[in-house]
């Protein structure tokens, strides 16, 4: 079963071959198992680097900014957008390899869809009310239900990425609004998020708790926005 960004299913595997690369040689031992990966393999025609973006539904365009913008994906290009139909003969576009998702910080994350004319048309109602259901408190605790052990950082990444989400929907911003947000215009200048995020820092006074940290930053995020929207 698909979820609501097209991600193929996939699971975390344990796997064990002499093919893999092992510098202090290989032995059929725990220690030498790998620990990886395994996703459903899906018919495509290509990637989204095989042909304009102008032909691409916005829908499919929107569901995968909503996945990248939550995860504060440093590795989204088109070359990990694979092409598909679906049963209705329909395009639609398969985001793969997330490799680069929750990092600790908002450095790295990268949105080609940016420079996609459909990241400037507004969500549809339908991609509001999911985005307004998002829970970030729920999933990391379902992470964590799964074994999966989730840094403080990756966590706090989730947080504010989920408040950026929806405090952004609630202004009626554009996933290209939001999206630029979060990435760097260049290399050497600190995306919007990332100040917002220092500001917040600043604020705080020593030994404050997680949670006051969330909160600083809801309040910073919310002036930003406000100044943004008005």
């Amino acid at each position: 079963m698909l979820g609501f960004a097209g991600v193929p299913p996939t699971c975390m595997v344990q796997c064990l071959h002499e093919g893999f690369n092992h510098p202090d040689g290989y032995d059929c031992a725990p220690e030498n198992v790998k620990v990886g990966s395994l996703q459903m393999f899906m018919k495509n025609s290509g990637s989204c680097e095989d042909m304009g973006p102008g032909a691409f539904p916005v829908e499919e365009v929107h569901k995968i900014t909503v996945f990248d913008i939550r995860m504060a994906n440093a590795d989204r290009h088109a070359g990990n957008i694979l092409i598909g139909k679906g049963d209705d003969g329909r395009t639609v576009l398969i985001p793969i390899d997330h490799g680069y998702c929750l990092p600790e910080s908002f450095e790295d994350c990268t949105f080609d869809w940016l420079y996609w004319p459909q990241s400037r048309k507004p969500y549809t109602p339908d991609t509001i009310a999911y985005i307004k259901s998002l829970d970030a408190e729920q999933d990391i605790a379902l992470l964590k239900s799964y074994g999966l052990d989730v840094p403080l950082e990756c966590a706090r990444t989730l947080r504010i990425s989920t408040m950026l989400l929806k405090k952004g929907v609630e202004r009626g911003l554009t996933p290209f609004a939001i999206g630029s947000i979060m990435c760097r215009e260049n290399i050497n200048k600190e995306s919007a998020i990332e100040q917002i995020v220092e500001e917040a820092q600043d604020s705080l006074l020593p030994g404050m708790s997680e949670a006051a940290f969330i909160q600083s930053i809801s309040e910073v995020l919310d002036s930003w926005l406000d100044k943004l929207t008005n």
